[in-house]
């Protein structure tokens, strides 16, 4: 049998998450096994942990296929928050007001927008344990990039003036955040015992979450990280040791195939990410990779309920939505998908907003609507992303914070999930900042 750790790398599209998955059952038939031949009494306990709830309930579903209802096997499928929180009897996390006071102390530092500090804070806090805040100020700060610039002038003072007050408050006012419920689920909770574990879009995961899943682990155990850093879309980075796993490089596997998207949407994809680059563990979508072949995506040029229209006429014509899958997605939630899910239900066309949805929808219904979030690791047979405008994806000079490349980096992870068609749509002159990145000649352009 083999224990320890595996790590399964590649680009969107290449079949981590099923590969993951017959690996889940694969192991939970070796486990069971072995527990029948050491008489053991107790199930094979089984972890299997996803960054967001949309894309748990998608796992919950495949893995109910992979694995049978069987008595020797018991089966988590959560995400890590929730996880946590039910190991330690669901503490009050006060997340938006402990964001709103790391924001209020972060205005302090005028050289990098509050946004970029506050991410920077959350890097740190998830990365380093509380006693080794310190090691920040002379640490590579992996998974942050180089733009923009972070001396340890200015680490010293997001220590001093942000981070050390910040905690300071935390205790004062008895509040929790997620980092906090990380570092007390890796230290406060009995070790559980899992047999096996899959963590998968683990990229997102910081490394007190993983410290926190490490404790948990049995001492014969099995666990499979499922990555690619070139889909990071938090401001979150480790090393695999200090995280505490010694990964030895024959058990890193990573998939080169592109098993969903036609050559037309990998090239658009790609396009998007250009000069982005790959960190170790990322792999950037291989035009070379994808071998069936499609229409090029389409950028649709006119004003919103325009777009909208042209949409819904597209899929009457050309989408089976007996056997084909749509996906309406967007950067930001709420009142952005008012319009669309009017057009749809004035059509006759059901759907369901599947945006941080715990469990996945069991109807029939083949349209969902989504954030880019809670879409990443799905997948669909056409992707349509309307509204593409300049108020739903803002940021700043690069040279003062870096989310023009996690808008970019997430841009891709939409169109990603494309297998078929890929549609984006804008209104000339408010049109997002992010479309000067669509490759020329990867797309069709249309007006509406």
């Amino acid at each position: 049998m083999t224990f320890g750790v595996e790590v399964i790398c590649g680009a969107a599209g290449s079949g981590k998450t099923s590969t993951a998955l017959l690996r889940l059952r694969s192991l939970c038939l070796m486990f069971a096994a072995r527990h029948g031949r050491l008489a053991l009494q107790a199930p094979v306990r089984v972890l299997v942990l996803t960054f967001n709830r949309t894309l748990a309930g998608y796992i919950r579903d495949l893995a109910e296929h992979q694995i049978a209802p069987n008595s020797d096997v018991d089966v988590r499928i959560d995400t890590f928050g929730r996880w946590a929180m039910s190991a330690l009897g669901f503490p009050d996390v006060q997340t938006d007001r402990a964001r709103t006071r790391l924001t209020l102390l972060a205005t302090t530092l005028a050289e990098l927008t509050p946004a970029y500090i506050v991410k920077e804070v959350e890097y740190l806090l998830g990365r380093f344990e509380p006693e080794n805040f310190e090691s920040y100020i002379t640490a590579e700060r992996t998974g942050r990039g180089a733009t923009p610039r972070v001396d340890r002038r200015l680490r010293r003072r997001i220590l001093d003036e942000v981070v050390y007050p910040y905690q300071a408050w935390l205790r004062a006012e008895g509040s929790e955040d997620w980092n906090t419920i990380a570092v007390r689920m890796g230290r406060e909770i009995d070790p559980i015992g899992y047999d096996v574990v899959i963590v998968d879009e683990s990229q997102d995961f910081s490394a007190n979450q993983l410290r926190a899943i490490r404790r948990h682990l049995a001492p014969d155990h099995a666990i499979t990280f499922v990555i690619d850093t070139v889909q990071r879309i938090y401001a979150r980075g480790f090393t695999w040791a200090e995280a505490g796993f010694d990964i030895r490089p024959e058990r890193v596997h990573t998939l080169r195939a592109n098993h969903r998207n036609t050559v037309e949407i990998a090239a658009f994809a790609a396009s998007i990410l250009t000069g982005v680059g790959a960190e170790p563990d990322g792999v950037l979508p291989n035009l070379a990779a994808a071998t069936s072949r499609g229409p090029k995506p389409k950028v649709l040029r006119g004003l919103y309920g325009r777009q909208a229209a042209w949409a819904i006429a597209h899929i009457a014509q050309y989408v089976n939505l007996e056997t084909d899958s749509v996906a309406f997605l967007k950067p930001q939630a709420g009142a952005w998908f008012a319009t669309i899910k009017a057009q749809l239900s004035a059509r006759g066309i059901a759907w369901t907003d599947i945006t941080r949805e715990q469990d996945w929808p069991g109807g029939d219904d083949n349209v969902a609507l989504s954030t880019f979030h809670s879409a990443k690791g799905l997948e669909f047979d056409y992707v349509f992303i309307l509204g593409f405008n300049g108020e739903n994806t803002p940021y700043p000079d690069e040279r003062l914070d870096d989310e023009v490349f996690v808008l970019r980096r997430l841009l891709a992870v939409a169109v990603a999930r494309a297998r078929k068609e890929v549609v984006v749509g804008y209104k000339p002159g408010e049109q997002s900042r992010l479309t000067q990145y669509f490759g020329a000649g990867t797309f069709d352009q249309v007006d509406v």
